[in-house]
C-alpha cells in the first residue's frame, strides 16, 4: 500500500509554488515597464510603419555660406591725350631729347597726328642728313624711331621744302583748343555727338599751319571751321 503524502511537505510544496509565482510576476512587470520605457521614445509614426519603411535618423549637414561676391569697380575714365596740355609737352620735350635729336634743330615733314590714346605719330627730316625723313612714333609715354619715309610717294604738291617747318613753330598747346572747339560744334549740331578722337596739323606751302578736322556734318546741316596757327577758332 502507498502511504499518503504527508500534510506538512504539500504545504511547504504551496509556499514554494507561491513564492516562484510572485517573483516571476515582479520580473515580468520590471521587463513590461523597460518596454514601455523605449517604445515611448520612438515617434508614433513610426510604431506605425514596418522596420524597412522607417527613416533612417541623420544629423542635419550644414550648408557652408556662399563667399560674398566682391563689388564692382567704378571704371576710371581713360585720360585724353588731346585735352592734357602737361602730358603734350611732356611728350614734346621727350621728343627733343631723344638720342640724335637732342641739340639739334628739328624740322617736321608735312603733318603731326595726335589721338585721344596717348598716340603722336610725326616724321622728322633727318638732322645730319637732311634729304632724309624718319617716322617718329609715341606710345604709353614713350617715344620709338620708326620706318623711313619717302617724300616722293606723296603728291606733287607736297615736298620736303614746300611742306616742312621747324618743330619750334608748332604750338602742341593748340591741339587741346582745336579739340574743344570742334567737339562744341559736334555737341551742338549732333544728336548723338562722337568723342573727338583725332586731331592733326598739316603742313601747307611756305609753312603755313592748317589745323583738322575742320568740318562737322551735322544731323541738318554741315559747318566749316577755320583755326589760326594757335588752335584758337576764327
Amino acid at each position: 500500500m502507498k502511504r499518503p503524502v504527508s500534510t506538512p511537505l504539500v504545504f511547504a510544496g504551496v509556499v514554494l509554488a507561491l513564492a516562484g509565482a510572485a517573483t516571476a510576476g515582479g520580473a515580468l512587470q520590471t521587463v513590461n515597464a523597460t518596454l514601455r520605457g523605449a517604445a515611448s521614445t520612438v515617434p508614433a509614426d513610426a510604431l506605425q510603419q514596418d522596420p524597412w519603411e522607417q527613416p533612417l535618423r541623420t544629423a542635419a549637414i550644414a550648408t557652408p555660406r556662399a563667399a560674398p561676391e566682391p563689388m564692382p569697380l567704378p571704371r576710371r575714365a581713360r585720360p585724353n591725350l588731346l585735352l592734357d596740355s602737361e602730358r603734350l609737352q611732356v611728350a614734346r620735350q621727350a621728343l627733343e631729347a631723344m638720342p640724335g635729336l637732342a641739340g639739334e634743330r628739328l624740322v617736321v615733314f608735312h603733318s603731326i597726328h595726335f589721338h585721344d590714346d596717348g598716340r603722336i605719330d610725326i616724321d622728322l627730316v633727318d638732322p645730319q642728313r637732311p634729304g632724309h625723313v624718319d617716322s617718329y612714333h609715341y606710345q604709353r609715354g614713350q617715344w620709338r624711331k620708326g620706318d623711313a619715309v619717302n617724300p616722293q610717294q606723296f603728291a606733287p604738291t607736297i615736298t620736303l621744302r614746300r611742306s616742312s617747318t621747324a618743330l619750334a613753330n608748332i604750338d602742341f598747346d593748340a591741339v587741346p583748343r582745336v579739340t574743344q572747339a570742334l567737339q562744341q560744334q559736334r555737341n551742338a549740331l549732333m544728336r548723338t555727338p562722337a568723342d573727338v578722337g583725332h586731331v592733326y596739323v598739316v603742313i601747307r606751302k611756305g609753312g603755313k599751319l592748317v589745323w583738322l578736322p575742320d568740318e562737322v556734318a551735322g544731323d541738318r546741316q554741315t559747318v566749316r571751321l577755320r583755326y589760326d596757327a594757335k588752335g584758337n577758332l576764327q
